[in-house]
């Protein structure tokens, strides 16, 4: 076998490997809620890559590494999904130029798909997917060039597993409920497929039949965000093109004081995400480097909250490219992401945003269906709300890869902050108000949701039993009941005040006449206030509750 074909062969084993293995993946519950699916989005990350490679020949082991890096950039779903095809982008660029696939060219990918993916992440947090390639790189790099290449990567894949074993030593919330991290996980069942090759010249077949996929990892955003969120993407003067350093940028905005920095460096563009009190200070510094593409100042305070799914999501059609001519005949559009029909009526109909992606109870759309979804609007400046936390790094993903449209990310982690966020759209402002009344909204509203328990677990201090009805505010478990109405009585009392103008609640798939008569009830009885009750169709959750 030459190893053009080797290298193409680990790599459809690794997809089929992570494959076999993604219903288990997302069964990794660090939380006690059905949702979130870390396994899912790897899976569909990968499988996105694959289809980029798999009709194509190509000259070299390098430029086929960049082929499948760039459809994984393209497919990547979820903040798992996105750090893994940083990983893979740091093992195209180390292979980049091998023709033997020695150790030493696998010691390079290992070590900077480790550098890409940290660089790719606001703050790092070990315990997680990172920490695993992190130490792995570290293992192998402690091996000699000479070894066999058989002997190589089982021990690359004992470091791995080594590592993955220690992830609830480094992440509490792991050690709390017992299992490791899940985005970890999904690499390593990558990485045994790719080894199978090496070590048994065989691929890993591709199942028909799977577990039932019933649950995950909740993908957490572990940090304290403070001031402006600051995002540039510059096109590069010619004189900064293959000689800025990630380091410059990041170091002088070390210097400012800022929070959550992320930088990637892509040929002729630099794209920056920071949190700064003095974000003018940042633009003013970036301007050197080159011309603005887009540019947004957003001031928040980004909060975890978490992603709904199911097993059941609309099939998506992938492309790779867009081939419409689009004119921009559009100044502003609008786009949002939900997860039901009946939440896509209500958002196009109702609130009207122009498109609206129903992702099903999974809402992962790919960074394909955001670029497809913005030459469906064909406007000059296209606002996202993707209304999800794990949906928020793959929209930016598609604003870095857009190059007609100016894309406006707004910050919206819930369909409630989605709903608020729309109605504040006013096509006869500018864009740039537009922009700050979007994300200024998310502020007014509290995202009061229910669901149950799908296990027994311990959250937060929180001793919470399979079957109980959990109330959600902001993303975080604030308490749990036998009954939706002593979660009504208890619980969301706390949350409307004196204060509260409306309220909007959507109606799950599954609840029951009787429960939504008693939400009624509760409101009518106890509240002197504004309500509305909405068919969401939402699966998952029995009530999404918007307080304003």
């Amino acid at each position: 076998m030459n190893n053009m074909n080797k290298i193409m062969d680990m790599l459809i084993s690794g997809v089929n490997n992570l494959y076999n293995n993604y219903p288990h993946i997302d069964k990794l519950n660090v939380f006690p809620v059905p949702d979130g699916d870390t396994g899912t989005n790897m899976n569909l990350t990968a499988t996105n890559g694959y289809n980029d490679i798999k009709d194509l020949k190509f000259n070299s082991i390098g430029e086929l590494m960049n082929s499948f890096a760039r459809g994984l950039i393209m497919g990547a779903r979820g903040n798992s999904g996105v750090i893994f095809s940083q990983i893979m982008k740091g093992f195209a660029q180390g292979l980049v130029e091998s023709t033997a696939l020695t150790v030493a060219d696998w010691k390079k990918a290992f070590t900077l798909g480790t550098e890409i993916a940290y660089k790719a992440v606001m703050k790092p947090v070990e315990g997680t997917i990172l920490t695993v390639i992190r130490e792995t790189a570290e293992a192998v790099n402690l091996l000699d060039d000479t070894m066999d290449e058989k002997a190589f990567w089982n021990e690359a894949i004992q470091a791995a597993n080594i590592s993955l074993e220690n992830t609830p030593n480094l992440l509490q919330a792991l050690k709390d409920v017992g299992v490791v991290d899940s985005g970890g996980y999904g690499l390593v069942k990558f990485l045994e497929g790719m080894n199978s090759v090496v070590n048994h010249g065989e691929i890993i077949a591709h199942l028909e039949k799977l577990e039932t996929n019933e649950g995950d990892n909740l993908e957490m955003e572990i940090e304290g965000e403070f001031g402006y969120c600051t995002e540039a993407i510059v096109m590069l003067n010619s004189e900064w093109i293959d000689k800025i350093q990630v380091s410059t940028i990041r170091d002088q905005l070390t210097v400012y004081g800022n929070s959550s920095i992320v930088i990637v460096i892509d040929e002729d563009i630099l794209k920056v995400h920071t949190h700064a009190l003095t974000p003018g200070q940042i633009i003013t510094f970036l301007q050197q480097y080159g011309d603005f593409r887009s540019l947004k100042v957003e001031n928040m305070n980004l909060q975890a909250e978490r992603q709904v799914k199911d097993a059941k999501t609309p099939e998506w059609k992938e492309s790779s490219t867009i081939t419409n001519e689009r004119n921009l005949k559009n100044d502003m559009a609008t786009i949002a992401v939900v997860s039901s029909q009946e939440l896509k009526e209500y958002f196009e109909n109702e609130l009207g945003v122009d498109l609206a992606i129903n992702g099903g109870s999974k809402m992962n759309p790919s960074t394909n269906e955001f670029l497809k979804a913005i030459e469906d609007v064909d406007a000059k400046n296209v606002f996202i709300m993707p209304n999800n936390s794990n949906v928020l790094l793959t929209a930016k993903q598609a604003e870095k890869v857009e190059e007609k449209s100016k894309i406006y990310v707004i910050p919206t982690k819930t369909i409630q902050q989605g709903m608020v966020s729309a109605l504040n759209f006013d096509p006869s402002a500018s864009s740039f108000k537009n922009n700050a009344a979007l994300t200024k909204a998310i502020k007014n509203v509290t995202s009061f949701s229910i669901t149950k328990a799908a296990k027994d677990s311990l959250v937060d201090g929180i001793k919470i039993k399979k079957n109980q009805q959990m109330a959600i505010v902001d993303g975080k478990i604030v308490s749990t009941a036998t009954s939706l109405k002593i979660i009504f009585e208890k619980t969301l009392t706390k949350y409307i005040t004196n204060k509260t103008e409306i309220i909007t609640v959507f109606v799950g798939q599954e609840t029951d006449a009787k429960n939504i008569s008693d939400l009624r009830k509760f409101l009518d009885e106890n509240f002197d206030v504004e309500y509305e009750i909405v068919d969401g169709g939402q699966k998952i959750y029995s009530f999404l509750i918007s307080i304003e």
